[in-house]
């Protein structure tokens, strides 16, 4: 046991800094290695840029956000309503202009119309939008936009909430 000792204080460092050394000869030869055999490195083309699309009428003419169909709300064709009918609700559907939406007539019973069924005489529910409806009347057609409410109430930190209506 004596010469294991012995042999630890005297020759077991050169050891340990044997297995040092080599475990940092082959972290660095690995290192060359990948540098290497990596593949070279090839500098991109710059994308060139077209002289065209920096006017400001280029960008009007990709009609980024669409283009209004005759019929649709500001197209020609249709007005603001004077009919007293308000639209409570809509479920629009992914089809442009199909859906249901709840409407109160003036004596104020809400019903529930499919686009393309009559709402009263002589008006049919033409289309069906997320804020507004178009209706047919007598061959007008009439915008409708969906009434909003405000839920929020200001209330002061710490007063309590007012009852619910």
């Amino acid at each position: 046991m004596q010469k294991l000792k012995d042999w630890m204080l005297v020759e077991g460092w050169a050891v340990l800094l044997e297995l040092a050394l080599v475990a940092a000869l082959a972290v660095t030869l690995a290192h060359w290695t990948w540098v290497a055999l990596a593949p070279p490195a090839t500098a991109a083309a710059a994308v060139p840029v077209e002289v065209e699309n920096l006017r400001p009428g280029a960008i009007v003419q990709r009609h980024l956000f669409g283009v209004a169909r005759e019929g649709m709300a500001g197209g020609e064709g249709s007005a603001s309503s004077a009919l007293r009918l308000k639209v409570l609700g809509v479920f629009a559907r992914g089809k442009p202009g199909a859906g249901r939406a709840i409407v109160a007539l003036e004596d104020g019973k809400p019903a529930t119309v499919t686009a393309g069924e009559s709402i009263a005489a002589g008006i049919v529910l033409q289309e069906v939008h997320a804020d507004f409806v178009l209706v047919n009347r007598a061959g007008v057609v009439e915008r409708i936009n969906l009434e909003r409410r405000s839920a929020a109430v200001e209330t002061k930190p710490g007063a309590p909430r007012p009852a619910p209506k």
